[in-house]
């Protein structure tokens, strides 16, 4: 009992203390300092006044805040114990990595010659690449199947936003996610030792990828927050700015499935989902259905596991054949 509690205490902290986890707190230092300064150089706060709202009481001491909370630590526990379970991107990649010897199209070892800059840089921009439009594709997935937002609901009805709401997710959701990261690195961690063979290496600070390190100390924890930081349109189009990840979160019909994108807007443009910042204000959460699915954390984790049972009951009934067999009659009989 002591180990396993001491296991998800450790797990509980490095989601703080780990520069790969979103919520790091050198992450989360960057993102105040940066709300803070445009606070105070753009919206013309002093310093007192750019931190009381950057620390809002009504914001972060919310009811939806403390189900952020809530939702953040019961997850940590589901996933311990998932754990053990799930497929991890060592069996893709040795799996992509056998499948490749089998082919006879491309050969092995084809750009074994390139030097170890080449090797190192292809595979970080690539590997940078094909994370952030599969997040992409996923995030959509997410919004236009009907079984997959039933789950993604609980991550939108968040009222408020916070770092923290990140990690409001299900934890089919989180499943889903989890498969795909394992997908992206075994794919082109197969691809590229099947290519470039043992001189691939990612180029890190702190051992994470440099674009993702950039990412997040740029602020990315204030896509989540109401701290509505627009960029210039021009950038926009090229990067996701905070603003433009809050309007995605709005609960108005008109900016109903915009900006997917996690870190780059190219994927949006490309599929028409895409909207640039705006200065209005906006309200959270998933329309009348809010105050209903967040009744209690209790009804946020198994409305959608009900709603999936009764889309698949549904699916069932239609599907099933009609019995054809006589049934035999069984009449009173008068003796």
């Amino acid at each position: 009992m002591i180990e396993w509690l001491d296991i998800i205490w450790s797990d509980l902290a490095s989601q703080f203390f780990n520069p790969k986890k979103r919520l790091f707190l050198g992450y989360l230092l960057s993102a105040s300092v940066i709300a803070t300064v445009w606070l105070c150089l753009i919206k013309r706060h002093s310093i007192g006044s750019a931190i009381r709202t950057f620390f809002d009481r009504k914001v972060w001491f919310s009811r939806s805040s403390r189900h952020d909370l809530a939702s953040f630590l019961i997850n940590r526990v589901i996933f311990f114990w998932l754990r053990p379970v799930l497929l991890t991107q060592l069996a893709i990649a040795t799996l992509i990595f056998e499948l490749l010897h089998q082919q006879t199209v491309i050969p092995l070892g084809l750009f074994e010659g390139a030097g170890y800059w080449t090797a190192a840089l292809s595979f970080t921009l690539v590997f940078f690449l094909f994370d952030d439009f599969t997040r992409f594709v996923v995030h959509f997935a997410l919004h236009r199947i009907p079984a997959l937002w039933d789950f993604h609901k609980f991550h939108h009805s968040a009222e408020t936003l916070t770092p923290l709401t990140v990690t409001r997710t299900h934890p089919v959701e989180g499943l889903v996610f989890t498969a795909r990261s394992a997908l992206v690195q075994g794919v082109t961690i197969a691809g590229f030792v099947f290519l470039f063979g043992n001189q691939v290496d990612l180029l890190t600070i702190f051992g994470v990828n440099i674009f993702v390190v950039t990412f997040h100390g740029l602020g990315s924890n204030l896509r989540h927050s109401h701290i509505a930081i627009r960029y210039p349109q021009a950038v926009e189009r090229l990067l996701m700015s905070p603003a433009q990840h809050q309007l995605h979160h709005s609960q108005s019909e008109r900016h109903y499935d915009r900006n997917f994108g996690v870190t780059l807007s190219v994927w949006d443009r490309m599929f028409g989902s895409f909207h640039h910042s705006v200065s209005e204000t906006l309200s959270f959460g998933i329309g009348k259905e809010t105050a209903r699915f967040t009744g209690s954390i209790w009804s946020m984790y198994w409305l959608p596991v009900r709603s999936l049972a009764r889309r698949l009951a549904r699916v069932c009934l239609a599907n099933a054949r009609p019995i054809t067999r006589a049934i035999p009659s069984f009449r009173a009989r008068n003796y």
